[in-house]
């Protein structure tokens, strides 16, 4: 961590990304780390790869969309919960033009692409990771900050429910609760509120899936497209592979999803099954409970059945 914060401190311009497909846990922890930077004085600027799905708009709005060859000011990017170099797209420009950067991340398949690298995958989320980040480097934590840091940490625990759940996150949670934000909406925002039209396309969703392995893989397959028949621009369909995940008796949930120039395929597990590993045979990556790749294909058949395979296979590993 001390290499982290000594780039840091030599900063005084900052690009600062979130992967590709933005979640609660990237989009907050940029926001945490951004108000930090310039809680020092420095500049600092959110870039995301285009559109931000609709229901993150709570967690705040001042990020710019990257546009290829345009002239940027830093002399460092910092990428946040980014697995890899292909994690940020398009925004490789701007990390190659910069040539000099940090990743601060806790997947455990991240590739440590960056010149200076803190990968802790025993943190349930990387805001996790910058509470303690924040501490060490003697920075004061704001009402702002603690309600980044409480939303990156509540989204990627599935508001602590999940298994990387730690006492220390649980400890880290409560210190964030002493600030002043409204920690229940924050909750609500992540949980419980959803446009009817998702609802309606999670419902469609749900009356697709299918089971393999006596029930050990549930699986759903579906379209960016399909947002289109529920008015819903494709960054806002849901996360869909928790419906799947949800089915008694289920190991291993999938969700595949077709896009344009191939398939984005979403792992969970609920129980040994390391779908990093699985993730990972299509050139993905994540956790080994939680994890994704984007597949290049044009055929949906041979698709599932290579994802099935490796499901499969991920299961007789545990037998």
């Amino acid at each position: 961590m001390r290499d982290i914060i000594d780039k840091i401190r030599e900063a005084s311009s900052v690009a600062v990304f979130p992967h590709v497909n933005e979640d609660s846990d990237a989009l907050a922890s940029c926001f945490a780390f951004a108000s930090m930077l310039r809680k020092m004085g420095k500049k600092a600027t959110i870039y995301v790869s285009g559109k931000v799905e609709a229901k993150l708009k709570f967690i705040g709005t001042d990020y710019v969309a990257y546009k290829s060859g345009a002239e940027y000011d830093h002399d460092l990017c910092a990428c946040l919960d980014c697995g890899d170099l292909g994690r940020i797209t398009e925004r490789k420009e701007m990390f190659d033009k910069i040539s000099n950067s940090i990743n601060i991340d806790h997947h455990a398949t991240n590739t440590r692409f960056a010149d200076v690298n803190y990968v802790d995958a025993s943190a349930s989320a990387t805001g996790e990771i910058l509470f303690d980040l924040f501490e060490e480097m003697g920075v004061e934590i704001d009402d702002e900050i603690a309600r980044y840091l409480y939303t990156a940490i509540t989204s990627d625990t599935g508001c602590y429910k999940y298994s990387n759940t730690t006492p220390k996150t649980m400890r880290t949670a409560a210190r964030l609760l002493e600030y002043n934000f409204d920690h229940a909406e924050v909750t609500r925002r992540l949980f419980d509120c959803e446009p009817l039209n998702s609802i309606k396309l999670r419902a469609e969703v749900m009356g697709g899936i299918r089971l393999f392995e006596d029930g050990k893989i549930s699986f759903v397959s579906t379209d960016e497209k399909l947002g289109e028949k529920y008015g819903m621009a494709k960054e806002d369909i849901p996360n869909l592979v928790d419906i799947p995940r949800r089915v008694e008796g289920a190991e291993i949930a999938v969700c595949i999803k077709r896009i344009e120039g191939g398939f984005r395929a979403n792992f969970r597990s609920n129980g040994d099954a390391d779908v990093a590993k699985v993730a990972m045979r299509f050139g993905g990556g994540g956790h080994v409970r939680a994890s994704g790749a984007t597949i290049r294909s044009d055929n949906t058949e041979e698709t599932e059945r290579a994802v099935i395979e490796a499901c499969r296979e991920a299961l007789e590993e545990i037998k």
